[in-house]
């Protein structure tokens, strides 16, 4: 049983660091963005609340393997900050700064209990799109699965009965959350009349999204670069757009992403119209 245990960690050590948990967290931040921001008279504060509590536990566990790291880069920018580095005063006091704006965004949105289109949404609007790539681009993650069958030193049970399963899950989730952020988005379109830009919508934020898988999975950049570092993400964007291979590899994730959507985006109109026969006593039988 011992030995049993020690392969399972050996195994999961060797294929997992906490992104997982990390990316997870990413992929849901849009998701409860989409429900502030586009469907929040239709969802109970209580769960919603609940619900973000969820995906912060989900975060704090991801970010724990990230921590000695981020901790150690931290040190360097403040003890550079306090040796008069300009760039190092200067990222201090952005970060302080959008740390702010975060939290009075956060407050902010909690505490409105109706939708409104004020400067304070249309920021949270440009937060959602920012992190929406993150949800599809777990699809991507199936590298890790690959590496770890190729590698030759996790045995074909675990790989077969732990670590794929724990890829598919995750995968099949940031998909999910990505489905419903664009359902809450074309809902919100219905509501005020602009159902016709519905699939217009959709396609605008598939494109966007290849564009952010792209630079995320082969240029390495994150979400909040457009915040810390935002010259080097325009001018590296406006590069890889107009560069041959980068735009036929995006045009290859706008494909498939387009197709996962829509065929999750059926299975779950499905699931939900079959809970709701369900819950009015209706067993689908005749």
């Amino acid at each position: 049983m011992q030995a049993l245990v020690t392969d399972v960690f050996a195994a999961l050590s060797s294929t997992y660091s906490g992104w997982i948990f990390w990316n997870l967290f990413l992929a849901f931040i849009p998701l409860v963005l989409s429900f502030v921001l586009f469907r929040r008279k239709n969802i109970l504060k209580s769960k919603l609340g609940w619900f973000s509590s969820i995906v912060v536990v989900i975060g704090v566990i991801g970010f724990l393997p990230k921590l000695p790291n981020v901790l150690f880069g931290t040190i360097e920018v403040l003890q550079s900050a306090i040796s008069g580095d300009t760039s190092a005063l200067v990222s201090v006091f952005w970060l302080v700064a959008i740390a702010i704006i975060a939290l009075v965004l956060s407050l902010v949105f909690f505490k409105r209990q109706q939708n409104f289109r004020s400067a304070g949404w249309w920021l949270g609007l440009v937060v959602f799109i920012a992190f929406l790539p993150n949800a599809p681009y777990l699809l991507t993650d199936i590298i890790h699965l690959i590496r770890a069958t190729t590698r030759g030193q996790i045995s074909s049970w675990i790989l077969v009965l732990l670590i794929a399963p724990i890829h598919i899950v995750a995968i099949l989730l940031g998909m999910e959350a990505y489905v419903i952020s664009l359902m809450n988005q074309g809902y919100y379109l219905k509501h005020y009349g602009a159902r016709r830009y519905i699939l217009a919508g959709e396609l605008l934020v598939h494109a966007l999204c290849a564009v952010g898988i792209y630079l995320g999975r082969f240029v390495r950049f994150n979400s909040w670069d457009l915040v810390t570092d935002p010259g080097n993400v325009l001018v590296t964007t406006v590069d890889t757009l107009t560069a041959k291979r980068p735009v036929v590899v995006m045009v290859i994730i706008f494909v498939v992403l387009t197709v996962s959507y829509w065929v999750m985006k059926q299975l779950t109109i499905g699931i939900r119209m079959r809970w709701a026969t369900a819950q009015r006593g209706d067993d689908g039988l005749g």
